[in-house]
This record gives C-alpha cells, structure tokens and sequence, in this order.
C-alpha cells in the first residue's frame, strides 16, 4: 500500500533523477549558462575577506584612514609614514582576492601577506600609503550581500583605475606628502587598473612627481580567464564570460595590453614565469611578455621561478606576491634608481 510519504519520496527521487539527467546531458546548455552565471557572479561580487594583521604587528606606525574615488567610493586605507621625515611615497593597491593585508588562504591554497615587502619599503625610508579596491576588504562597494555603503560592482581592473585617482588625488592633497615623489606598486588587478588610469587620465598622471611604476603580475584578462574557467569547469567560456557581464554590468574585462602603452614612467614588472594562468603551453611564453614588450618606457622584468639564484615558491601564482618579502633588493633597488 502507498502511503502518502512514500509517493512523496519517489516523486522527489524521480525529480532528482530527472534533474541529473538533465545536467549530465546538458539539456538546453543548462551547464554553460549556470558556471557562466556563477563566474561572473565571483567576478563582480566576489567574497569580503578580513584584514587579520596591520602594520603595527610588523613595527610599523599607522594610521586608518578613508580615500575617496572621484565616483564617490570611500577605500579604506592605511597610512604608514616613514620612520624619519621623508618625501619619498608608495601608493599600493592589491590583486582581486586578496586585500590590502593579502589573504589568509589565497588562490590554489598560497597564502599571501603583504605587510612583510611593506616592511621593507618602510625601513628604507618610504612613506606607504595603501587601500583595499572598491567591493573589497573594509572598502565601501560591491553588490547583493557584499555591499558596504555605496552599491559598485568590482570590475577586476576595469572600474577600479578610479581607486587609482582617487588614491593619486589623496596623496597630492595630504599636508605631509603632497609634495612628494610618488611610485605605485600595483598588482594584477591594481596593475591594470593603474595601466587604466594612466590611459584614461593621463594629464594628472603625467605629473612629473611620479616617479616610476612597480607593476606584480598584469594579466591578460581574456586569456587569464579562459585559462581559469578551463581548469575549474573543463568549458570553454570565457566569451559567454564576457558577454553576460557586458550585458548586465555594462563592462567587460581590463584592457592591459592597450592602456600600457600610456604610460610614462619607468616600471619594474614581476611575473611567476610557470604560472599556469598566464603561461601559454603553445608559445612557450608567459603573457606578461606581450604587457612587457607593449610599455614604452623604460622597463626591467623580474621572473619568479622555482630554481635557480632566487629560487621562489613551486610555480604558483600567488607566490609571486611574496617574492619580495623574501628578494627586496631588486625592489629597492629600482625605486631608488628613480627618485632624485
């Protein structure tokens, strides 16, 4: 005899078994449009992480403060001054999944801290200022249940070149650095968006207090993503990616390999050589090559590698962000190169 809950059970078992088949067959492009949905959801809106550490933790004397874009987002930030009175500072931003202290897991399970190259810049006489982008961190943005203040979606680049004005404006403004030689180190996600708002504003970037570009791992968006999305889903679909974006949010991906070409400074790149997001297995090359070779200034390009005089992390990409915790020489090298 049925019972009630038992045709219950087998409706809901045939529903499962119906909804398997489904997915499995891929009925309608079910699969496509849920990962193209859920990829552009982590793009836009992608998980707030905490800063767990501040400077203080390393020694260093800091304030909180907030930088407002010309778009009305407040970035919450932290200013470090120099030890001894300086003219010298370093505006910071940081890759997407991670905040201006890093990230307590990062990508592929690499940890990342910031705060240790920080402390380096600090020792050698640099004030530091540095934010957490829009949608990010403690920073104002973002969209649905990651919205802090204002509504802004992150853009991976493409709207962030505003936190980058903003940051540069904030600088230009403070009654003890405003007439300071200015560097950027920016990363990924900040490097394009720097590269963007050197293209974008490029009168108040073309100020000749702006002394160089420290610029960590630029991708090529496109071809990052589509690396990603084929190791995650096993499809092609960064097109579907970038269209669904463009049609919901109104933009697509950063534009690295066009708005380098605007700039006016000398910069430092770094790159992990095997990371297997920007390696492309058919050229033999690295995609930071193609950013490299497009920026008109002048330019020097480190490599992170597994083996050799520095040997550095296994390959990964998110060991490139603490290449310099360990190697800082280079680093500091090349900003003194180019302040007076």
């Amino acid at each position: 005899m049925f019972t009630p809950l038992k045709i219950g059970s087998a409706l809901l078992g045939a529903l499962l078994v119906f909804l398997g088949l489904v997915w499995f067959a891929n009925l309608g492009g079910l699969k496509e449009r849920f990962f193209i949905s859920y990829i552009v959801n982590l793009r836009v809106s992608p998980e707030r992480l905490t800063n767990p550490m501040t400077p203080a933790d390393y020694g260093m004397a800091y304030s909180d403060v907030d930088i407002m874009t010309p778009d009305g987002i407040r970035l919450s930030a932290w200013e470090i001054p120099a030890a001894r009175p300086s003219d010298r500072t370093i505006i910071m931003n940081h890759a997407l999944s991670t905040t201006r202290y890093g990230a307590v897991e990062g990508l592929d399970g690499v940890p990342v801290e910031y705060l240790p190259m920080v402390r380096h810049l600090h020792n050698a006489g640099y004030n530091v200022v540095m934010y957490d982008h829009r949608g990010q961190g403690e920073s104002d943005g973002g969209i649905n249940n990651t919205v802090i203040g204002t509504e802004a979606p992150v853009g991976v680049g493409a709207t962030e070149w505003r936190d980058v004005v903003g940051s540069l404006d904030y600088v230009k403004q403070h009654s003890q650095f405003g007439d300071d030689q200015i560097a950027f180190l920016s990363q990924c996600m900040g490097a394009s968006a720097t590269f963007h708002a050197w293209s974008e504003d490029s009168e108040r970037f073309n100020d000749p207090m702006i002394r160089s570009l420290v610029a960590i791992q630029p991708p090529i968006p496109y071809e990052m993503n589509r690396r990603f999305i084929l190791s995650r889903t096993g499809m092609d679909l960064v097109d579907g990616v970038l269209a669904a974006q463009e049609a919901q949010y109104g933009f697509g991906f950063a534009d690295p390999l066009t708005h380098v070409q605007s700039l006016t400074v000398p910069v430092l790149f770094l790159q992990v050589e095997a990371d297997e997001y920007t390696f492309d297995v058919e050229t033999g090359m690295n995609d930071v090559q193609h950013i490299y070779d497009a920026a008109p200034t002048e330019k020097e390009l480190v490599w992170v590698r597994e083996d050799g005089p520095r040997p550095h992390g296994t390959g990964r990409r998110f060991d490139g962000y603490g290449y310099f915790n360990a190697y800082p020489d280079e680093l500091l090298a090349f900003l003194d190169r180019h302040f007076e």
